[in-house]
């Protein structure tokens, strides 16, 4: 099931993303999928800065928290957020293109680990590990009603 749920998941990212959800205003883009792993590329514009004209932390965090959450997500959990740390590294100014990376480091029965990272180009501003409860599965019937077309 993991292929036809990662086309799925293809699928869902460029119909949802554009919609008013957190996603979207962050302008996250799919570049990379595979079971357990997800790269999202990120353009840093002024709504994403702090007043110094940098990224702003929460910013980060988001993305960080979306990518780790959807490389869970890849391996058909239905997950939600426990805890996240976020060490900070080094910050970019507004206009830089970002790339955010998630990987699943464990994959239990109700808990879930997953670290993330955020480069701009080779270096790195973000590092994250997070838990998340796994609150059910993915099924074959989940998928193809579930994105409405327009």
């Amino acid at each position: 099931m993991h292929g036809e749920h990662l086309a799925w998941m293809r699928e869902y990212f460029k119909k949802v993303y554009k919609t008013p959800i957190l996603e979207n205003f962050l302008g996250l883009k799919l570049l990379e999928l595979e079971e357990g792993k997800v790269a999202f590329g990120f353009k840093a514009a002024a709504r994403h800065c702090n007043f110094y004209g940098t990224v702003h932390g929460g910013a980060l965090a988001s993305v960080s928290d979306v990518a780790m959450g959807v490389a869970c997500v890849s391996l058909g959990r239905r997950v939600v957020t426990i805890d996240m740390n976020v060490s900070y590294i080094k910050n970019a100014p507004a206009g830089s293109a970002l790339t955010a990376r998630g990987r699943v480091i464990s994959n239990g029965k109700n808990i879930m680990r997953a670290e993330g990272h955020v480069y701009h180009g080779e270096q790195l501003l973000v590092r994250s590990q997070a838990s998340y409860f796994v609150t059910g599965e993915f099924s074959k019937e989940d998928h193809p009603g579930k994105l409405k077309k327009d």
